[in-house]
């Protein structure tokens, strides 16, 4: 079971503050980020994964520094929100990478077992580019989970999926919760926050504005 801490967190891109002053644990079970598009959850979620150091504070899990550690990158899985896939590659070419990226000592058969989990062993010979919006994203998905991460970060994972991929990919990210796994997704959709949060962190230009269970940021909401 793993622990996400971010204290006194900001990040800046030359005179755009992007994130201010964000203070947040993240533990097992799943969080929802939630905040209007341009609140900053990108940026935070990069500082989470390693991707971003911060500008000022710091960004731990368990306890180690998020950012050039690779012993604690093999422990996250990251869903960005950028259509970041090779469409010259099939599907199980591109989950194949990242398992090969991770030197997994079994990389064929956890390359099966990733795309087994979103449903695409069918269409895992497709090239890339055949691939719906909500292919997509599963595929990314299976990549992020290849590796087994105790922390599993989503930007915007339900982009694109209809109601019935969207309804798989909630079971699927429940039954990960259900292991002691830590899982961050974020949204600026109340509802999709409402049917999978365990724990609410809203975010609103840039600042931590609120955090507790989803009943006591929606009576917070209401009030305010």
């Amino acid at each position: 079971m793993s622990t996400l801490h971010l204290e006194s967190v900001s990040r800046w891109f030359g005179n755009v503050v992007a994130v201010n002053d964000v203070t947040m644990d993240v533990g097992p079970g799943i969080t929802g980020l939630l905040g209007p598009n341009g609140a900053g959850k990108s940026t935070i979620l990069s500082i989470m994964a390693g991707l971003l150091a911060p500008s000022a504070g710091t960004a731990t899990l368990d306890g180690h520094p998020l950012r050039q550690d690779t012993g604690t990158y093999r422990q996250i899985g990251l869903v960005p929100v950028q259509e970041s896939v090779y469409d010259f590659l099939t599907a199980r070419q591109f989950v194949r990478l990242n398992a090969d990226l991770h030197k997994l000592p079994q990389a064929k058969a956890a390359t099966a077992h990733a795309i087994g989990l979103v449903d695409l062993a069918d269409a895992a010979s497709r090239k890339i580019s055949t691939y719906s919006k909500g292919m997509r994203q599963r595929i990314k998905v299976a990549a992020a989970l290849v590796h087994d991460p105790a922390v599993l970060l989503l930007d915007e994972p339900f982009n694109g999926m209809d109601p019935i991929q969207r309804r798989s990919m909630m079971g699927l990210l429940n039954s990960y919760a259900a292991q002691g796994r830590t899982i961050v997704f974020s949204s600026h959709i109340l509802e999709e926050v409402e049917q999978l949060a365990r724990q609410v962190e809203v975010v609103v230009s840039g600042r931590h504005a609120a955090s507790g269970d989803f009943a006591a940021i929606r009576r917070l909401m209401t009030d305010r």
